[in-house]
């Protein structure tokens, strides 16, 4: 028993259990994606292609899964701010795994520190990709941080929103999280650029 003790202590020291389960997740989203299928509409009409959209592009956090699809499916990935808990460097590491530059920070508040990196990926990609209402929310409300970020760099926001009619939701979580069911169709729909003033209240 002592010995299968220690050798517990030993993994979760070793940080095993943590790689293989990013792993495994990561193995499940890519499963995931492989089944879904997407649908994208440009607000303004005409054909547009993500990669000539540059700005600070976000989504909701009930749909994280649908916007990392949209991203990786069309190529456009970019850099993207990941929160730097426990929770989140696994989101950090799954987004690399699909190719996506990582910044830890917070949605909620930019550090100086934070607002450089993004300023540097801005100009490098020309794209950052945002939870607009962070890891904590409130549902639905763009973080000041994100308004911060778009003030800082001069670059607009684009809403990318994301639906997913068939989906498992998670009533319990504070966003009713949603994870669509294999084979679904994803729904996006890309929002004009909006370049933040003095008065950001009405962003979306």
């Amino acid at each position: 028993m002592r010995l299968f003790k220690g050798i517990i202590i030993r993994i979760k020291r070793g940080n095993v259990l943590s790689f293989i389960s990013k792993n495994v997740l990561y193995l499940l989203l890519r499963t995931l994606f492989w089944t879904y299928r997407l649908e994208v509409k440009y607000v303004g009409g005409g054909q547009q292609s993500m990669n000539n959209i540059q700005g600070l592009c976000y989504f909701w956090h009930q749909h994280i899964i649908s916007g990392m699809f949209f991203f990786f499916k069309l190529k456009a990935r970019g850099a993207c701010i990941v929160s730097p808990s426990n929770d989140g460097k696994m989101a950090g590491f799954i987004c690399q795994k699909l190719g996506f530059e990582v910044l830890y920070g917070s949605s909620h508040k930019s550090s100086v520190s934070v607002t450089r990196q993004a300023l540097s990926e801005l100009n490098h990609v020309g794209r950052l990709c945002l939870v607009g209402d962070g890891s904590r929310g409130p549902a639905f409300q763009l973080q000041r941080g994100v308004v911060y970020l778009a003030e800082k760099t001069g670059k607009p926001l684009i809403f990318i929103e994301c639906t997913a009619p068939h989906a498992i939701t998670f009533k319990k979580s504070w966003d009713q999280f949603k994870v669509p069911l294999p084979f679904s169709k994803i729904f996006v729909t890309v929002h004009q650029p909006q370049f933040v003033t003095s008065d950001p209240s009405d962003v979306r």
